[in-house]
């Protein structure tokens, strides 16, 4: 007897249904009859695909009160179209970025801007196969954009504090903020360092059945020698390891192996476990190394006994959960105070520190890492060691998170106070040579802050360019964003005889030995040709090979014209814009001499890598139209 579809219960078609791609449901089965059409379109079916299509989302969605809720309350399959359609228009934008560079931070910032919703389509791009025509382009803009949606998220939340009374509510995920800017593609974010911590408090009070009948003093010193117990605080051998990069990152302490981490994350670990077992607890911002302090509840003192007194000595206690299982006595500190020679308001650091100044406390620990780190040499182990952290470039990750710290300086110092402005000039600097793709980030959250400081002080307008928010977003969006390329041709055969090299060749400097990658050139002289505009002055250095600007007026007339190449080159394990002279080129033909260092940020300027011929396939043909 023959069967059909048709005869096919309706539990059966639910099942395949589970199964079908959901663009097939839209585009065709629904299609197919009535009956099916309402089986197509049922709130279970899209909850599901929902769920099973996309990882991250966006907070506006509110997709956990979605799924506590009815399904037939929900749109789920409107929704699941929403996110669909943002992808593809992610796809449209990623795409034109890599095609041109005319208008390429638009497109960035029409990416940045969906945010969590596109950040699964985005890993793919991170890691498409090998095989793709643009595999480099590809992860290299991917990468940009997904780091910037990263950086929104912490910007954002540290952006809460502004116009606050200083508060001390979040000091969890506002020290996750920094994980954020070198996060990349792992998975410690905000919402893993809430979920960690939420579970250790548990495994905690699972350990520990009658940890409610303690006193005050007894459950701290029980929280914090657990924590040192288990490894989950402090550091080892930290005569070595203390300006380690990843010790200044919460995120970084609760998912590392052996947990390392500097006094204040130390700290900030044990008050936030300690609040979620119920106690009160504090970081003191204790000068050179942050301690913990706990509150006994109203009514009784550290020891549970009754007590009418509402503050004093007998009712908080202090911890070292960086160094030490035992209390530190309050008296203790005041004479280490003493020492320092803090003689007037020395109570003040005895005192519970807000999060805004636990944050920028975290800030200068950052800084002074970046400070110790960036005089090592390439052939440092110890210094390989302090730069790394569990994904991407070394040396990009010190900019990222000394850009991390100028970020949190502004953001959690109200524009109220007169040196608002002292690390602006830097900021704006690091943004615009390296992360100019956070254009929107910079609109939305730092133009409010930096137009509501100079309001405030009408002798602040006279600024200089770098000072100024809204010049350097001008320059950017209007000026560069928007130039037509400056084509670059062998037009005649004497740009062609000077010009021995093409966009790019890898070479070896012949003077300093490193290797790098040929992304743009210019012929001294009578016909000379002007760096394209992504290669300006201000991005590229000079190293040891003189660029003169007045050379093409003497060349005409004395002596010989010379040829200079802009290029990538990986050095001091960071990714470095240099001019060299056409004379210490020496050009590599083997690909295992190539750092894997530069592939990180070649997709900037080439699409793939060709390793039969050893060169880059350039993606800036547009301005070099002829290599």
């Amino acid at each position: 007897m023959r069967s059909s579809l048709e005869d096919t219960p309706d539990e059966i078609v639910r099942q395949i249904l589970l199964y079908l791609p959901p663009e097939d449901t839209l585009e065709s089965f629904q299609l197919l009859s009535r009956r099916y059409h309402h089986l197509a379109n049922e709130a279970l079916l899209w909850r599901w695909h929902c769920q099973t299509s996309f990882r991250w989302w966006n907070p506006e969605h509110k997709l956990q009160e979605k799924l506590e809720a009815l399904a037939s309350s929900v749109d789920w399959r409107g929704l699941w179209i929403t996110r669909k359609r943002r992808n593809i228009k992610a796809a449209r934008l990623l795409d034109g970025v890599i095609f041109s560079k005319v208008g390429q931070l638009k497109k960035l910032k029409g990416i940045c801007e969906l945010g969590y919703d596109v950040k699964d389509y985005l890993l793919e791009q991170c890691h498409v196969d090998e095989s793709a025509e643009d595999v480099l382009a590809r992860r290299y803009y991917a990468n940009s954009a997904l780091d910037s949606i990263h950086r929104g998220v912490a910007v954002e939340l540290w952006s809460r504090y502004q116009g606050r009374a200083l508060s001390s509510e979040g000091l969890d995920t506002a020290l996750a903020a920094f994980d954020m800017f070198v996060l990349h593609d792992q998975e410690q974010d905000l919402d893993y360092v809430v979920r960690t911590l939420d579970a250790l408090a548990e495994r905690f009070r699972a350990e520990h059945p009658t940890f409610g009948d303690l006193s005050t003093r007894q459950k701290a010193l029980s929280l914090v020698r657990w924590l040192r117990a288990n490894h989950l605080t402090g550091m080892d051998h930290p005569e070595i390891n203390y300006r380690n990069l990843r010790n200044c990152f919460i995120g970084h302490a609760l998912s590392d192996e052996s947990h390392p981490s500097l006094p204040i994350i130390s700290s900030a670990i044990f008050t936030c476990i300690a609040e979620r077992l119920g106690m009160t607890a504090f970081c003191l911002a204790f000068p050179s190394h942050v301690h913990a302090a706990v509150y006994a509840p109203p009514g009784e003192d550290l020891d549970g006994d009754e007590t009418e007194e509402m503050n004093g000595d007998k009712k908080r206690m202090c911890l070292d959960p960086y160094g030490s299982d035992d209390e530190v006595t309050l008296s203790d500190l005041r004479s280490r105070l003493v020492e320092f020679g803090w003689t007037q308001g020395a109570e003040a650091f005895l005192t519970p520190s807000p999060v805004p100044i636990i944050v920028q406390r975290t800030a200068q620990n950052i800084r002074a890492t970046y400070d110790t780190v960036r005089n090592l040499t390439d052939n440092d182990v110890l210094g390989a060691e302090m730069r790394r952290l569990r994904s991407g470039h070394p040396g990009m990750n010190m900019d990222a998170a000394l850009y991390a710290s100028m970020w949190a300086e502004l953001l959690m110092k109200q524009t109220s106070s007169f040196h608002w402005d002292s690390n602006l000039s830097a900021l704006l600097q690091k943004f615009a040579l390296s992360w100019s793709e956070d254009v929107w980030l910079v609109r939305k959250y730092l133009v409010p802050l930096y137009d509501s400081f100079i309001a405030s002080r009408p002798n602040h307008h006279l600024r200089n360019p770098w000072q100024n928010v809204h010049e350097i977003l001008g320059m950017l969006e209007d000026s560069i964003d928007n130039r037509v390329p400056e084509v670059n041709r062998r037009y005649t055969q004497d740009i062609a005889a000077r010009v021995h090299y093409k966009i790019g060749q890898v070479f070896r400097h012949r003077r300093y030995g490193y290797i790098g990658v040929i992304n743009g050139w210019a012929a001294m002289g009578s016909s000379s040709l002007p760096m394209p505009h992504y290669l300006d002055a201000a991005e590229a250095e000079e190293e040891g090979d003189v660029f003169d600007p007045t050379e093409s007026v003497r060349a005409s007339t004395m002596g010989p014209q010379r040829t200079y190449y802009t290029c990538l080159s990986s050095r001091k394990s960071t990714i470095d814009r240099l001019r060299v002279a056409q004379e210490n080129v020496v050009i590599v033909t083997d690909p295992s001499l190539i750092p894997e260092d530069l592939f990180y940020v070649a997709g900037k300027f080439f699409k793939r890598f060709d390793a039969e011929t050893c060169t880059f396939v350039s993606n800036i043909r547009e301005y070099y139209p002829d290599d």
